[in-house]
């Protein structure tokens, strides 16, 4: 079994902020309360975003009516099917046409209905709702806000793209905290939403100028996530105890935040085509009280789906998060490791994986699993009183 290890620099400095392919978003801080109460189910979903169906820059993505396609195939040819699908907004690319939004809006509703899944919820941008107060997106594709309970996780789908300021509107606002009032403070509660609710960078309008009423309102609720599209890349951030989730977008890439002047698409790179693209699977994990993230590429015509196993794992005092990494036998992996706290240790003695983990770094371990079972790994540097409790296993099936 080859092990490679490499290290990169860890670019991102909010508490949760892990560019990288697989984030596991921990919802713990209501653990002994939810335990008490109904776990719920395993399941998993698939987040498309950003898809701007009618965009046709062949500068920016040459094959721009062709990589929703290429994505809604991935999806169907994963190996287990999703419980349903989400698409957090920009599902067509903006119009002053009116005539021309509704063909835009019906064409990606034909094209989305090609998703083999029971249920798509769909979810407004401003490409598609801004200009026209969502009039062209209700009609053809339903509510712009709703809530729906799913094996135990309540959803709440907010719309800030409506509103050409980009508001929830206090309306709306009384509508989440009733909703809310509902919940019992140790629900799971995932927030769909397309603009990100804290001011990641407002002055490239990758804000909601009331969104922080609506983050004070999920405050009392232990175990909320937001998962957001609008900003074209993976993002991770953290509202207290609150994780942001942000998805790659199916057209084209947009820069960092603040990494450049000026916002501006970023252009096609032929030696890297899709490079910057693509769409993300959630596993809600009831045992482990947490949503997994697995960020998928859009696959080129001689790709299958998925390429390559990665997780992201994070550290700190005493806990892995993921504790169970399940992988299958075969297939190349890459563990991405880094620390929340102090340094820590990875090692997984049944699979021969060794490596250090530092906070401000991510440690990477690339490996092939070449044998079927469940192999337990431990921190082996001596991080305090629950050490020897700081432990999870790699399972690896057929």
């Amino acid at each position: 079994m080859k092990v490679t290890m490499e290290r990169r620099q860890f670019l991102t400095a909010s508490l949760a902020g892990l560019g990288g392919i697989v984030f596991a978003s921990d919802l713990v801080r209501g653990r002994a309360a939810w335990a008490a109460g109904r776990r719920g189910e395993d399941f998993f979903f698939v987040q498309l975003s950003d898809t701007h169906w009618g965009f046709n820059n062949p500068a920016i993505n040459p094959d721009f009516a062709g990589t929703l396609p290429k994505a809604i195939a991935a999806v169907n040819a994963l190996p287990h099917k999703p419980d349903f699908v989400v698409f957090t907004g920009d599902l067509t690319h903006t119009t002053d046409d009116d005539k021309e939004r509704r063909a835009r809006l019906a064409k990606f509703r034909e094209l989305s209905r090609g998703l083999k899944v029971e249920t798509i919820k769909y979810l407004p941008g401003e490409h598609d709702a801004s200009l026209d107060q969502g009039a062209a997106y209700h009609e053809l594709l339903g509510p712009s806000r709703y809530t729906f309970d799913h094996k135990g996780v309540h959803f709440i789908a907010l719309d800030n793209v409506s509103d050409p300021a980009a508001h929830l509107g206090d309306e709306q606002l009384r509508w989440l905290a009733d909703d809310l009032k509902q919940q019992n403070h140790a629900a799971r509660i995932v927030v769909l939403t397309h603009r990100p609710l804290f001011d990641l960078a407002p002055d490239w309008d990758w804000a909601t100028p009331d969104g922080g009423k609506a983050v004070e309102l999920l405050m009392p609720y232990h175990n909320v996530s937001v998962l957001y599209g609008h900003i074209h890349q993976e993002n991770h951030h953290q509202t207290g105890h609150i994780g942001h989730h942000a998805a790659k977008g199916l057209m084209y890439p947009l820069p960092a935040p603040h990494s450049v002047p000026k916002k501006a698409q970023v252009p096609w790179d032929p030696a890297h085509p899709y490079q910057g693209l693509g769409y993300r699977q959630i596993e809600a994990r009831a045992q482990q009280m947490e949503l997994a993230l697995t960020e998928l590429p859009v696959p080129k015509a001689k790709d299958s789906p998925a390429q390559e196993q990665v997780v992201k794992v994070t550290a700190k005092k005493f806990e892995y998060s993921p504790r169970v990494i399940t992988l299958k036998r075969g297939v190349p992996a890459v563990l991405q490791l880094t620390s929340l706290d102090r340094r820590h240790g990875f090692n997984c003695p049944g699979l021969n994986l060794q490596a250090e983990i530092n906070p401000g770094s991510v440690t990477q371990v690339k490996f092939t699993p070449d044998k079927v079972g469940e192999f337990p790994f431990h921190c082996d540097v001596f991080c305090g009183s629950g050490h020897d409790q700081m432990e999870g296993a790699i399972k690896v099936t057929e």
